[in-house]
């Protein structure tokens, strides 16, 4: 039985990935449930993040104040993408009371998450190569920490798809009744049935309706090359400006971050990206086929909705 969650104790729901698979909606959707708090920050990585590793308690407390508790909450959560495919996740939540907590991972057709992945970055300046050298550039290199881009993103677009690889060590380390597959494609058709089957997994009461939500949609900027330069100025790795940063007061650089970006950020292009090719597809898919066969061996899900994987 579910009880009423301590300020000080850690989250007991985490959603690790898979990244632009609809992790932001469902994080949003979740929060509608009066005994759900999900972070207010939605990807905090503090699990992977170096000051964990420094034991750093300001840090840590930093991270438990980003979930402001509901009266009656019993499920803390919160989605990093990272965690999906970082090794460090689980280890460290392995040295916490771990048998109470639970997974939620929702993934998408690895084809469409890559393209979207790939689209995203693109359009905030921060990918310049076409498809198929993007995805070759480091098409064998996992993930680390230490491999964040900026702006905070990874690239990594084909890493971040192998399923079957990165939830076999998720089934091997925590028991399956922890663990919960839910699809993007399902999320999109129907809100409300997916997420009350979350709400069963977690052991809480259905929900008779909710708003609609959809959060963290793909854009194209119309100025992504000024927006990756205001990026660079605001964190000080302008080598024009550089010199000056570490005089302009904290308080203007927060300005600056917090409105110029979003001036930019707001000047987005009417039009989405463009549709993938067949021939891209194809060659997307001979990538992630080995990967999606094991992934329903090692998940027990048949992904009826990836028509790419079932034909």
């Amino acid at each position: 039985m579910l009880t009423l969650l301590n300020q000080n104790s850690f989250p007991n729901l985490y959603i690790p990935g898979a990244a632009k698979s609809g992790t932001s909606t469902l994080h949003d959707l979740l929060q509608l449930h009066p005994k759900i708090c999900m972070s207010s920050k939605k990807e905090p990585h503090y699990w992977v993040d170096t000051k964990y590793s420094s034991k750093d308690l300001n840090a840590r407390e930093a991270y438990l104040q980003l979930f402001n508790l509901k009266d009656e909450c019993t499920i803390k959560g919160e989605s990093s993408t990272s965690y999906m495919v970082l090794p460090e996740f689980i280890d460290r939540i392995k040295n916490t009371n771990y048998s109470e907590v639970k997974f939620i991972f929702i993934l998408r057709n690895p084809i469409d998450r890559l393209y979207s992945h790939y689209w995203y970055l693109k359009g905030l300046g921060d990918e310049h190569l076409d498809l198929k050298s993007a995805v070759q550039s480091d098409f064998d290199i996992e993930p680390t920490v230490y491999s964040r881009h900026k702006n905070g993103k990874y690239k990594h677009y084909y890493q971040f798809g192998r399923y079957g690889y990165w939830l076999d060590r998720f089934y091997s380390n925590f028991e399956t009744s922890q663990i919960k597959i839910i699809l993007f494609e399902d999320l999109v058709k129907n809100q409300l049935n997916t997420l009350n089957n979350c709400f069963k997994f977690l052991n809480l009461e259905t929900l008779r309706d909710i708003p609609t939500v959809e959060t963290n949609t793909t854009k194209l900027l119309k100025y992504p090359k000024l927006y990756s330069v205001l990026q660079d100025l605001n964190r000080g790795r302008s080598s024009l400006l550089k010199p000056l940063h570490p005089v302009v007061p904290s308080q203007v650089k927060r300005f600056l971050r917090s409105n110029v970006n979003t001036f930019i950020l707001n000047k987005t292009s009417k039009s989405s990206y463009p549709p993938l090719t067949a021939k891209d597809r194809n060659y997307l898919k001979s990538l992630y086929i080995n990967d999606v066969v094991y992934l329903k061996k090692v998940t027990g899900v048949n992904f009826n909705l990836w028509e790419d994987f079932n034909c």
